[in-house]
């Protein structure tokens, strides 16, 4: 038997059933169709090998499923949708050719209505062929493609996909299945499903025609045209599929669908909302100006603010999230160990530049809970849609991108998976302690707190006792180019100190810190002195957190993987350290 387990976080599976028009649409697709499974195990194929062809083993192994009808199991849903309106141009006074022209002055606006339509997902959708049997080098490949497999339906319907044996199909609770009836029927406890057709379907026909009245066959070296693209001119029927009835448990729709009066509609997430479902969100950070990285902490207090916000809007002011915002009074019983709150972590992009971004700029914020979220703690976070910061000229829109239990491997956020010899703080690390007594004219620097020994206290806490060297990075050494304005601007505010004074504030910047909520008056918006720093291991470590110092949380201390030059030499500066225990 072959088992194929698709969650969807959001609790949402958006689809609109194969072929029909929209405007004829009453509610979505459900159950999900096979012949859309397939495409996109296909399509993970492509994703995965670009530019291949299907192996033979996986030509087998998709063929193979698709002559086989397979039962599908769900649990309770419920049927939605969102409406908006397009505006776009009505008629004019010449009609069409005022359009054509571009002669537009006397048009009249309109707007046209579209529904997106969606079902509400209350657990695991589960796809089991009972009457298939896959190779061992088959069954790799297909775990492979379900691994990659991140959304499913509409982009809207993130998902997460496993491979599950019959034991663990067995165990999943309330799960009721519909099963194929090889035929047409109508009835309340029939539903129609496109599907693969057993008797002819070949794996091409998930994206291309066959050939008609002598046309050559694709080239298989070139991309055909999309499927959808060539199907609009017919009835939408590709080669190899078909409309089958699946027959519905026989509770259905009574005690499966979930169906809520107008006037008892709830407009906050429930509070009571089960499992936690992801540890990691990534957003995108859209803005028509660029986002220095001296801004860092006040994006992230901006995004924790309007996240507490539509929090208490939700759930009353009285309530709060451990997981969010990290209060002590909220903490849970099984949280085992410090910082396992949420990290809010503005950084520039990751693996290379865009080319319409500038270099050190802030791109994306990653939210990283070792304790986990919730579905109603991700979709309070997924409605921030607004950050007002500085002086609001220039307002952030987040716009989620990414959402699983670890960072993608492009993303070298420091969570214990990552190893590295040699790492770099992407952002200053702020010691948690004041340094030094008296001002920046004549300090006194306090040696048992200076920044590097700091560093090494915080790294003693989070667990690691590896030997290592500990050196603070000159600012010249920091790969930055300023942003491309006259005159300049500098990525982070540089401290000025007298000469006699350099060796305290050597390499030091000046960054904005996070202030408690209880904070007021003079030490609010305050600004603590950075340092870039190094830790340079005898092997590869991985660091158990991502961030370290004042301001953790907020990003400020983020340390990344660097790249191991063996020759590079450790200065007079550097603190040798034998272990942290």
């Amino acid at each position: 038997m072959v088992g194929i387990q698709i969650t969807f976080p959001w609790g949402h599976y958006y689809a609109h059933p194969w072929g029909l028009n929209p405007v004829r649409l009453r509610e979505a697709e459900w159950p999900p169709s096979p012949w859309r499974l397939l495409r996109a195990l296909a399509s993970c194929w492509f994703r995965g090998n670009p530019g291949t062809q299907p192996s033979p083993d996986a030509v087998d192994l998709i063929e193979g499923l698709g002559r086989t009808l397979p039962e599908i199991g769900f649990v309770r849903v419920s049927f939605g949708q969102t409406v908006h309106y397009q505006p776009n141009y009505g008629e004019t006074k010449n009609g069409k050719a005022d359009v054509v022209a571009g002669r537009l002055s006397n048009a009249e606006y309109k707007n046209t209505r579209h529904e997106n339509h969606f079902v509400a997902v209350h657990g695991p959708v589960i796809f089991r062929w009972s009457g298939v049997s896959v190779s061992a080098a088959q069954e790799a490949i297909l775990a492979t493609l379900v691994a990659d497999l991140s959304y499913f339906g509409r982009a809207e319907s993130v998902c997460q996909a496993t491979l599950v044996s019959g034991p663990e199909i067995e165990r999943e609770k309330d799960v009721v299945w519909c099963v194929p009836t090889g035929g047409r029927r109508i009835s309340e406890l029939y539903r129609d499903v496109f599907c693969p057709s057993p008797e002819d379907f070949r794996i091409a026909d998930l994206w291309t025609r066959r050939p008609r009245n002598g046309q050559p066959p694709v080239d298989p070296t070139n991309a055909p045209q999309h499927l959808v693209d060539t199907l609009l001119a017919t009835d939408m029927k590709p080669d190899g599929a078909r409309w089958t009835s699946y027959r519905m448990p026989d509770d259905w729709p009574r005690n499966r669908v979930v169906r809520t009066p107008r006037s008892a509609r709830e407009t906050t997430i429930p509070v009571d909302d089960g499992p936690r479902i992801a540890r990691y969100l990534r957003f995108s950070l859209q803005c028509r100006v660029p986002l220095l990285p001296k801004f860092t902490v006040p994006l992230a207090e901006q995004f924790r603010k309007a996240a507490c916000s539509h929090y208490c809007a939700a759930f009353g002011d009285g309530s709060s999230s451990f997981a969010l915002f990290g209060h002590a009074t909220d903490r849970p019983a099984d949280v085992v160990g410090d910082h396992q709150h949420a990290f809010y972590l503005p950084t520039p992009s990751f693996g290379g530049q865009g080319d319409f971004e500038l270099p050190g700029q802030i791109v994306d914020l990653h939210v990283w809970c070792p304790y986990g979220l919730t579905r109603a703690e991700t979709q309070v976070l997924m409605r921030v849609q607004r950050l007002t910061w500085k002086d609001g000229r220039y307002p952030v829109r987040p716009v989620l991108t990414a959402m699983s239990n670890e960072p993608p491997d492009a993303v070298p956020l420091a969570t214990g998976r990552v190893k590295s010899r040699v790492w770099r703080s992407e952002t200053p690390f702020v010691p948690p302690r004041h340094f030094f007594r008296g001002d920046r004219s004549q300090p006194k620097l306090r040696h048992q707190d200076s920044p590097e020994l700091q560093l090494i206290e915080c790294l003693r806490k989070a667990g690691v006792n590896e030997p290592a060297e500990v050196r603070r990075i000159a600012l010249s050494e920091m790969d930055r180019t300023p942003i491309r304005s006259i005159p300049p601007m500098p990525m982070w505010e540089i401290v000025r100190a007298p000469a006699e004074a350099d060796e305290p504030f050597d390499g030091a910047v000046l960054s904005p810190t996070h202030c408690n909520g209880g904070d007021t008056g003079r030490y609010k918006n305050v600004q603590r002195i950075g340092f870039f720093m190094e830790v340079r291991f005898d092997r590869e470590v991985a660091l158990p957190m991502p961030s370290f110092g004042q301001s953790n949380h907020f990003g400020l201390g983020l340390f990344v993987p660097a790249e191991d030059d063996a020759s590079d030499e450790i200065g007079e500066a550097a603190f040798d350290y034998g272990g942290l225990v």
